[in-house]
């Protein structure tokens, strides 16, 4: 069988609701608009007679690693006796709130899926993604979304292509985990804005990013950028530049912004330069 090469696309968070009330398994439910990027990991399947999972990638733990546990979850789930080597190529920088892991282990479940003839549901397919977390069943589907339940409830939603730059701009500083940022959540300050998410969608659905841009929200971005004053430097360097709007990515420490045109993605970045700040400018794919 011949190699599996993939695209595993870095998610953004255009709106990131929590709500206060706990559902199914002790999660917070939520409500997201998200969006696949141009920026993105590369995954190459490799597939033998017969065998275990291995993992190919320094630095990280292949036995915990994210893309190695979706392989073991479809092996079981198909019967599969196929041996699957994964080489994962990391562009989408690590724990930063661009879902990086996620994608890589939903490009493993569509690209076994696709590579062996498994005809898995789509249905079936977020079951297994929620068995490693709640971005994943989004990546599954990928494009332009509507995020509810825990995260495990993804539609699909129409609208014409996004032109627009979006500068990724990461710090050196990393946070505790996501599961520290939750712990952080002010239950009296989140799940208030789900207003936007009209103006948001009417924005995208019209074409009319600017506004699509203001509409952004993200109910992670005051309690971590409370602990690390770098996210609203950040968000104020890109706002002064010129972006038509700018948010935390997921629960950080990333920051994106929404530019009308590369040369304004390109100066914002010139600004940034420096301090360690990676820098990204890419494109929506929804």
């Amino acid at each position: 069988m011949e190699n599996m090469r993939l695209q595993a696309p870095a998610k953004l968070n255009l709106s990131l609701n929590v709500f206060p009330e706990r559902l199914e398994r002790g999660f917070y439910r939520v409500n997201f608009i998200n969006v696949q990027t141009s920026l993105h990991d590369t995954v190459t399947l490799r597939f033998t007679k017969e065998g275990p999972v291995s993992m190919q990638m320094g630095g990280v733990d292949g036995e915990r690693d994210l893309a190695c546990r979706a392989a073991r979850l479809v092996k079981e789930r198909c019967g599969i006796e196929q041996g699957v080597s994964i080489t994962l190529d990391k562009r989408i920088p690590l724990r930063a709130g661009l879902g990086g892991g996620s994608a890589d282990a939903a490009a493993v479940i569509n690209g076994m899926d696709r590579a062996l003839s498994l005809e898995i549901p789509l249905t079936e397919k977020i079951a297994l993604a929620g068995k490693l977390g709640m971005d994943v069943c989004y990546c599954v589907v990928g494009g332009l979304c509507s995020v509810s339940g825990i995260g495990d409830r993804v539609e699909k939603i129409t609208a014409p292509p996004i032109h627009a730059s979006v500068l990724v701009a990461t710090p050196p500083e990393t946070k505790p985990s996501t599961a520290w940022a939750y712990s952080v959540l002010d239950s009296g300050r989140i799940g208030k804005r789900e207003d936007l998410i009209k103006e948001l969608l009417r924005g995208l659905e019209s074409g009319d990013i600017a506004l699509a841009a203001r509409s952004m929200h993200n109910d992670f971005e005051y309690p971590v950028g409370l602990h690390y004053p770098i996210v609203r430097t950040l968000k104020e360097t890109m706002l002064e530049s010129g972006a038509l709007g700018a948010i935390l990515a997921g629960s950080g420490l990333s920051v994106f912004g929404i530019f009308g045109t590369d040369e304004e993605a390109r100066a914002a970045e010139a600004e940034l330069a420096g301090n360690k700040i990676r820098c990204s400018i890419t494109r929506i794919s929804v």
